[in-house]
């Protein structure tokens, strides 16, 4: 049954997806769909390649060095190649990341074929695959646009872990060969991307918030330092973390990294148990009933909860978590805090996910290396 009602609900997300067009004014402006597949709680966004009337449906992921997905069984089109381990693209790919390799599967150097270890990031696996290129278009059907496209070709295996239906991953982080990366050298623009995460109506996009949501948007956003590093994941300073305006006892500054294949906010054992103690006493109003897995505080309460803020490069720059971005509904009237135990081996302390996300308007200056974020209001205007 449950199998069924997946079935019924990718093929609606999908028919969704479909009937919205992919806009664009100009190659650095596209603009894709975004839904949310609520079994995982990923995000999917689509592409057109080559000749075929098929889109390749993707999981967005913010921190995936490259568009990537199942090859297998798509129809392969005459625009379709395979990239050489001696080619430009080859060289582009390698740089920053050493765990791509070329290896020669036709038996000369010359003609070897470019291989990457290629990740899902949804459950931490890798697999090896060649790297494609083929036509993506984009734009309305008034206004096309095409551009050559870098993408690896992977095991179907690697889909473990994605939504039903998903075919693979639209990598969105700051390597040389991410979708946003690819699209600014297209043009010599500075990379820009802006996100809008919604369970119906979201966006992704290569443009600037002005020209997707309009001047009034753009300019009510507030701005943080991205922190730089070898790793291609938008990563963010948390100076410290407030529950019902009370600082937590916590040492910072902590890394904060983003994510769209996390569902729910992460923090890291020690952090957490710090955080669910202040947050059980916060809500003392609520009564606290056994935990709903993966949660660890569970309330059977129709009273507002206690609003966690996240301080960022001061005091006076504050993320603010709350309502539908903090408590999930799990049934019978019984809400669940939606920021969970990480463990205690995390690359960063703090992972934000995709359900703390959603509502907001990121925008992320790569240029400047700055990240802007802001509620999105009913005036705001969308290119969609």
């Amino acid at each position: 049954m449950a199998s069924c009602l997946n079935l019924f609900f990718f093929s609606f997300l999908s028919a969704l997806i479909i009937s919205k067009s992919q806009i664009s004014d100009s190659l650095n402006g596209v603009v894709f769909s975004v839904v949310k597949d609520l079994p995982t709680g990923q995000y999917i966004a689509q592409i057109h390649l080559g000749d075929s009337p098929e889109p390749v449906k993707l999981v967005v992921d913010l921190a995936g060095s490259i568009l990537w997905f199942d090859c297998s069984s798509r129809h392969v089109s005459s625009s379709w190649n395979l990239i050489s381990g001696s080619s430009s693209g080859c060289l582009k790919a390698k740089v920053g990341n050493d765990r791509v390799s070329s290896s020669s599967s036709r038996g000369d150097h010359q003609n070897a074929d470019c291989e990457l270890l290629v990740r899902n990031g949804a459950v931490g696996i890798t697999a090896r695959g060649e790297l494609n290129s083929d036509v993506m278009s984009f734009g309305s059907v008034t206004s096309p646009g095409t551009v050559d496209l870098l993408f690896a070709c992977t095991p179907p295996w690697l889909l473990r872990g994605l939504a039903s239906g998903a075919q693979g991953v639209m990598g969105l982080g700051r390597a040389q060969i991410s979708l946003p990366s690819q699209l600014a050298a297209e043009t010599n623009d500075r990379r820009r991307l802006t996100v809008y995460l919604s369970p119906l109506n979201g966006v992704v996009s290569t443009s600037s918030v002005e020209e997707v949501f309009g001047v009034a948007a753009s300019r009510s956003l507030v701005y943080t330092p991205l922190l730089t590093g070898w790793s291609g994941n938008y990563v963010i300073n948390v100076k410290s973390i407030r529950v019902n305006g009370k600082k937590l006892s916590v040492e910072g500054p902590l890394a904060a990294e983003l994510s769209t294949v996390v569902p729910y906010t992460m923090l890291e054992s020690s952090i957490y148990a710090v955080f669910a103690e202040a947050y059980a006493k916060a809500a003392s109003e609520a009564t606290s009933v056994a935990p709903v897995a993966p949660f660890g505080l569970c309330f059977m309460s129709d009273v507002e909860f206690p609003a966690v803020d996240l301080a960022l490069q001061s005091e006076m720059v504050r993320w603010r978590i709350q309502g539908k971005n903090l408590m999930v509904d799990v049934g019978g009237g019984v809400r669940c805090l939606g920021i969970v135990d990480g463990g205690s081996s995390r690359v960063n302390p703090i992972v934000m996910g995709g359900l703390q996300l959603e509502g907001l308007i990121l925008d992320f200056d790569l240029g400047n290396s700055m990240m802007g974020f802001g509620q999105r209001t009913r005036s705001d205007s969308a290119s969609l």
